[in-house]
């Protein structure tokens, strides 16, 4: 498997600094939420440039759906997809991720190389001219062709590179062409502006395979000498990258037209693997989800919620269920709202932001404690906006001492809860939960039995509150000493 997620995470990078978005999941909330993990595991795209592609709809949630995309992930549901797959299996090297910065960044032509190699073309056409007089000038060529070398090596390994990429650019023309072929996805091929392009970059390509096979060697030998002699390759280079940088943007329509149908082929198999249901967005403050469930969980235990102009409080003990609870419903809060189906039997929820405050950490580098950081992630929940918002908390405010943390988190909790926040908050603090209770909260806890020497899990949501408590009970089982056990159990009843 392919986990060059640096590479993965480059259209992600230049989608996000796009305006106009919903919301750019930020790096704090992709990792409350695993969606790196759940990328890798959900995706089975063919191409370097799929993969570009799905990674961003993971993290940026468009003011729009993407209702083609939706079309075309319809269209793999009904249709066969092995002569696209076969063709977007094409763009599966290394290099193809490197594509995408061949079409955002330009590329520049030394001009040292560039201006020698007009001067060399003139001296070129002095020297032959002057020899039909004296042949002895002839001789000159022989200076003048290792000059040529020495610029022609030395600007090379730049030249190839790109010369690579070009060809692999060549190559990616090709496919959407081919792919254009499809009735279906015909008008969105025709509609990009490519007659500029059309033979433009084959010759890179042709040099790449002529350098690559040795049974072509010769040809390849005689090309050489040929570039050598009269700078065809400086020439040739500085004219692909004056089309190329003139083309950009009908370059990057054909990457996202590849990146779209290889997406949207993924996530018919998607669909496929998983039971899945077509969203319904709705304009106030509330959430009906029917038996939904984790990707990333295999076997997993579904779920339902249905609440309306209110928030929720949920306990339980450690490893019961809460945060996957939280991480499940956004994980389809992003599914619904960026590709237009979920994980559930039924989903009815607003159209909503993500914010959380769930795996944080002290950050060293920066001299700030979990608290702190806690604090100022927490403090960009307070404000209000026209959009509603999805707001996850795992054990608020755990970093501090335990009689702050309640007054604290029930004062934060209580301004949180606007008209357009649904806040999901775990606690161990069942004083905590009581309040909210009051302050248009609603309770949900998860359990669990412990039956001899074993916790047995149910992963469900229950309403109401967590009375039951085991931590002493699971200190028996990994047999602590029996003084301490006992210790435990007359402070607690003390």
């Amino acid at each position: 498997m392919d986990f060059d997620l640096e590479s993965i995470k480059k259209y992600y990078g230049f989608r996000s600094k796009k305006e106009k978005l919903f919301q750019d999941i930020s790096e704090e909330i992709s990792e409350d939420l695993n969606l790196d993990f759940l990328f890798f595991k959900l995706n089975k795209t063919n191409s370097k440039i799929g993969k570009q592609y799905f990674y961003s709809k993971f993290r940026i949630i468009e003011t729009e759906q993407d209702k083609q995309l939706q079309e075309y992930t319809e269209y793999f549901t009904h249709n066969n997809s092995i002569p696209v797959e076969q063709e977007l299996d094409k763009l599966n090297k290394s290099k193809d991720y490197e594509i995408l910065d061949l079409i955002l960044n330009d590329i520049y032509v030394n001009p040292k190389y560039l201006n020698y190699a007009k001067l060399s073309i003139a001296l070129l056409f002095v020297i032959v001219i002057l020899g039909f007089f004296a042949k002895q000038m002839l001789l000159f060529l022989l200076p003048l062709f290792m000059a040529n070398a020495y610029y022609h090596y030395a600007n090379k390994n730049y030249v190839e590179y790109y010369n690579l990429i070009i060809s692999r650019l060549h190559k990616t023309l090709t496919v959407a062409k081919n792919i254009g072929r499809n009735a279906y996805f015909a008008k969105e091929y025709q509609s990009i502006p490519l007659k500029k392009l059309k033979g433009t970059f084959w010759t890179s390509n042709v040099s790449v395979q002529l350098a690559k096979n040795e049974f072509l060697i010769f040809f390849w030998l005689i090309t050489e000498l040929l570039k050598i002699a009269f700078n065809l390759e400086i020439f040739g280079f500085s004219r692909k990258v004056k089309i190329l940088n003139a083309a950009k943007p009908e370059l990057l329509r054909v990457y996202e037209y590849i990146g779209k149908i290889d997406t949207a082929n993924n996530l018919s198999k998607i669909k496929n693997d998983y039971p899945n249901c077509t969203p319904v967005f709705v304009d106030k403050k509330q959430i009906e989800v029917q038996d939904m469930h984790h990707p990333l969980i295999d076997d997993c235990v579904t779920n339902s919620l249905d609440i309306e102009n209110s928030s929720i409080v949920l306990t339980g003990s450690n490893m019961s269920g809460k945060t996957s609870f939280m991480r499940c419903f956004a994980i389809n809060v992003i599914f619904a709202q960026s590709f237009g189906f979920c994980f559930a039997k039924a989903y009815k929820a607003p159209f909503m932001k993500i914010l959380s405050s769930i795996s944080i950490q002290d950050n060293i580098t920066e001299s700030k404690s979990y608290y702190l950081q806690e604090v100022l992630r927490i403090q960009h929940f307070l404000n209000e906006t026209p959009q509603f918002q999805l707001v996850l908390i795992d054990e608020i405010f755990r970093g501090t001492n335990a009689k702050e943390r309640i007054a604290i988190s029930k004062a934060v909790l209580k301004a949180i809860n606007t008209d357009h926040h649904i806040v999901f908050v775990t606690t161990h603090d069942l004083e905590i939960a009581h309040y909210l209770e009051g302050q248009q909260y609603k309770l949900f806890f998860f359990s669990e039995e412990v039956d001899k020497d074993e916790i047995k899990f149910t992963f469900k949501i229950n309403p109401g509150i967590n009375t039951k408590t085991n931590a002493i009970r699971i200190l028996e089982m990994y047999n602590y000493p029996e003084h301490i056990i006992s210790e435990s159990y007359g402070h607690l009843d003390s």
